[in-house]
């Protein structure tokens, strides 16, 4: 007979907690903008310098109490990187939409709150280009077939949210991109793996 109380006892103190953490729960969204120092790892080993592009979006914030949430969006992001054969210099100009799902962990602090996140990133590949210069003459090709439409990755960083009205925020954000999946269609010896530092900035507005 103990034991049913205890199990009631038990069952009715995770109903209360399960109630009480949704009823915390509240969404953000929001546009965010900023730019990407993006760049690929190489193997063999290969000298690339890195390309500067836009990032472009919306940012979704789901918060679980005051500390812990996730955040996604869908993001339209700007890679690609510059190499040299001789005297000819390749820039590769790779655009992706991107889908991040981020844990997001807070500081509670007053108007101002700094917080750490990281998580997995989901890329679709919608163009590839190549521009070649040897000095003389340059072209501009598509090489979507030789990259992969999907790209894995994984994000980690931090930012800052300002609050400045009751249901608005600013935020800046800092991260840095590490790729995971070979983005050359079809190659087994020689693989490229996008990474790249971003700094972006936006507004939140709570439902």
């Amino acid at each position: 007979m103990k034991s049913k109380f205890l199990y009631l006892f038990i069952a009715a103190a995770l109903l209360f907690s399960a109630s009480n953490s949704m009823s915390q729960v509240s969404f953000a969204f929001g546009p965010e903008f900023g730019i990407n120092l993006s760049n690929v790892s190489v193997n063999p080993t290969a000298t690339t310098d890195s390309r500067t592009g836009f990032i472009i979006g919306g940012i979704a914030d789901i918060n679980i109490g005051k500390v812990m949430g996730v955040t996604s969006g869908l993001r339209y992001v700007m890679k690609g990187y510059t190499t040299s054969q001789g005297n000819t210099t390749f820039k590769v100009k790779l655009n992706y939409i991107e889908i991040p799902a981020l844990l997001k962990a807070r500081f509670p602090l007053t108007e101002v709150k700094p917080y750490l996140l990281g998580g997995p990133v989901l890329g679709i590949n919608l163009a590839a280009n190549q521009e070649s210069n040897n000095g003389q003459q340059s072209s501009n090709t598509d090489v979507s077939n030789s990259i992969e439409s999907i790209d894995f990755s994984l994000l980690f960083g931090g930012g800052l949210d300002f609050k400045i009205a009751t249901k608005t925020s600013l935020f800046v954000q800092f991260g840095y991109q590490l790729g995971l999946s070979n983005v050359l269609k079809g190659q087994t010896t020689t693989t490229a793996k996008n990474y790249g530092i971003q700094i972006t900035a936006g507004a939140k507005f709570n439902m």
